[in-house]
């Protein structure tokens, strides 16, 4: 067992003698990549790129932890000070492989594992997945097979896989809590949505060209673009959750399943910080929260609305709010139509 499984597994046991055990009682684990002769290439061949994403999982990391146990702080120590070291430090020069978050977001591990599981669980399968695109071994049929096996895969843990139809917006900004992160955090919350901008957009950016010459410069856009958004400062950030049908719409129509189930997981990302920020969940109750909402994003027959109706939405929220698409865009950055902040049904005119 590697150092990063030992902390885990410390950690979980640590956390069951801290709660009672009625209340602390843990039944997921952790589960290995699946075996494939693709694994990693994404890591070879676009190194810049997978580097950026290690740096990112510090950045949630460093959230919940900060969130989970310094509750009323000034906001200005997540807003400005990790921020700072965020974007200057941690992603100017990332981690060149995947950390173990639990040795930074101690606490957040401790009080709810099985969340922290279900979001390596899914990061795994964005990870697979630009593996598979990244593969110059296989043509498009065995990319299309390859991710069909990766997604019955990911299924087949249904203690943590997120369900792979859309859920409604309701159940991510429904809850008398919901906004307090991005109300509070405006500009990290910003920070974190144009992660999830480039986490989704990068496929696109590896479906759309057919040679791998061109794929490299389609990545390296992308990640350009991202570093635009940053250096423009608060109002370059995406002003709305980016949707994956509108920011990779090639892998959307593609892949609906896998596209469903990383707008599950970034909503689920909200609702979590969400969940951390407000005062209206007392540090007692969040733990049985955090279970109750993750449970509702793993179920399939509860809040969804169908993929046709998904992608209006999106499309009515606008592009430009949520950072525009990752490949062919203008120079420019798209200009946002919506006060930051804003519910997405209020986005939608409704």
């Amino acid at each position: 067992m590697s150092a990063g499984r030992l902390v885990l597994v410390a950690l979980l046991l640590a956390g069951a003698r801290a709660t009672p055990a009625a209340a602390q009682w843990v039944t997921a684990d952790e589960q290995a990549y699946l075996q494939a002769r693709h694994n990693w290439v994404f890591r070879r061949a676009y190194p810049g790129a997978d580097r950026l994403f290690n740096g990112f999982d510090y950045g949630h990391a460093i959230l919940y932890e900060t969130l989970l146990t310094r509750p009323g702080a000034d906001p200005a120590r997540l807003e400005q000070r990790e921020f700072r070291r965020l974007v200057e430090g941690v992603l100017r020069n990332p981690p060149a492989l995947p950390l173990e978050e639990a040795a930074i977001e101690v606490e957040y591990a401790r009080l709810v594992p099985e969340v922290k599981l279900m979001f390596d669980w899914a990061h795994g399968l964005h990870r697979q997945i630009y593996d598979v695109w990244a593969d110059e071994r296989l043509d498009p049929p065995a990319k299309d097979a390859a991710v069909a096996e990766l997604l019955r895969y990911y299924r087949s843990r249904p203690d943590l896989a997120l369900a792979a139809v859309p859920k409604s917006l309701e159940l991510m900004e429904g809850h008398r809590y919901s906004l307090a992160f991005r109300e509070r955090y405006p500009r990290f919350n910003g920070l974190i949505w144009a992660y999830h901008w480039m986490q989704v957009g990068l496929y696109d950016a590896l479906l759309v060209e057919a040679e791998a010459a061109g794929r490299q410069r389609r990545v390296a856009q992308a990640v350009g673009r991202f570093w635009q958004m940053v250096a423009a400062g608060l109002d370059g950030l995406p002003y709305l959750m980016p949707m994956t049908a509108v920011v990779a719409p090639r892998f959307a129509a593609r892949y609906p399943e896998a596209a469903a189930i990383f707008d599950n997981l970034h909503a689920l990302h909200d609702v979590v910080s969400d969940i951390l920020a407000s005062d209206l969940v007392p540090r007692e109750a969040k733990r049985a929260e955090l279970l109750r909402l993750a449970a509702r994003y793993r179920d399939a027959a509860s809040d969804t609305v169908a993929h046709d109706e998904w992608r209006a939405m999106g499309a009515r929220m606008g592009a430009a709010n949520q950072g525009g698409p990752a490949v062919d865009f203008e120079p420019e950055l798209p200009r946002p139509t919506v006060r930051r902040g804003a519910p997405h049904h209020e986005a939608m005119g409704h």
